[in-house]
């Protein structure tokens, strides 16, 4: 089934107004994630408070007793990024779920978060791993200039243009690499979910489907950035525009708005992308 993108993103909005409750899994996960981060400074603190008498202490002996701890402290910041991206890897794969089936079935359920969320998460973190680490291949556009910057004298970067210039090609190299892995890679989720994918699979997936449906996902990944980057600008003015604590509450605004209305909605339009791209719909089901 092929569908233009003016009917794709109109459709798709009729879709999320008609199911609400997809930003379900977007809350729950800013919530998790929360815990899971508040847990590790709840671990720290604790790690900081088990030393005696810190008033005592000279800046040398507490960081003496930092270093003792540092192993503790690292295997619990390690323990918090894995628990988040595990947290957000549940959550992003039952929300591509219930995405699948408010498309299929007209109404999604919390239950099919679940459901989804339990089948895939392994594979989403996967996935996850997997996709970061093909974006730390693009660092090698960093690694010339970081070579050439004396170290020893950072304050004398900008008397050497040479090198600074170097640096900086490659940052805009690596943002350029970044982005494009962004664009290319975006369905691999999808495709996970909607077909059961292993995260190679996946990959390869998102691949194919970029090489046969490239202004397509351009133009999907481009709607979706510009969205958030106004969401974020927005936020941005609201909390500079004034000191007033009124301001604060309609900045805080624009992160709700992210939550509730952008992350489910632009699910439904990749969703819906992958699915009508790819004829994933069985007999007797249609597209809502």
């Amino acid at each position: 089934m092929y569908e233009d993108l003016g009917s794709l993103f109109g459709k798709g909005f009729e879709t999320w107004k008609g199911n609400l409750i997809l930003c379900g899994p977007f809350i729950l996960n800013v919530f998790f994630s929360i815990l899971a981060i508040l847990f590790v400074l709840m671990a720290f603190l604790s790690i900081i408070g088990s030393m005696d008498n810190l008033d005592t202490f000279s800046s040398e002996q507490f960081l003496s007793k930092i270093m003792d701890f540092l192993p503790r402290i690292i295997l619990a910041i390690l323990l918090a990024i894995l628990s988040v991206s595990m947290i957000s890897s549940f959550f992003e794969a039952g929300a591509i779920g219930m995405a699948k089936q408010s498309l299929e079935t007209g109404k999604a359920t919390i239950e099919e978060m679940w459901s989804s969320g339990k089948k895939n998460f392994i594979n989403m973190f996967l996935l996850s791993i997997l996709t970061g680490l093909i974006f730390m291949v693009g660092l090698i556009f960093l690694l010339p200039g970081i070579a050439r910057i004396p170290w020893n004298q950072l304050h004398a970067l900008g008397e050497n243009p040479q090198s600074l210039g170097i640096l900086l090609t490659g940052l805009i190299l690596f943002i350029i690499y970044s982005m494009l892995i962004s664009i290319v890679l975006s369905m691999a989720p999808y495709a996970l979910v909607v077909d059961t994918m292993g995260p190679i699979k996946a990959v390869k997936a998102s691949l194919g489907f970029f090489r046969y449906n490239k202004s397509d996902v351009f133009i999907v990944w481009l709607v979706v950035v510009a969205l958030s980057i106004s969401l974020q600008m927005i936020g941005s003015s609201l909390a500079t525009a004034s000191d007033s604590m009124t301001f604060q509450p309609l900045s805080m605004l624009t992160g709700l708005v992210s939550i509730l209305v952008l992350a489910p909605l632009a699910t439904i339009w990749w969703t819906r992308l992958y699915m009508t791209r790819t004829d994933k719909l069985h007999e007797g089901e249609r597209l809502w």
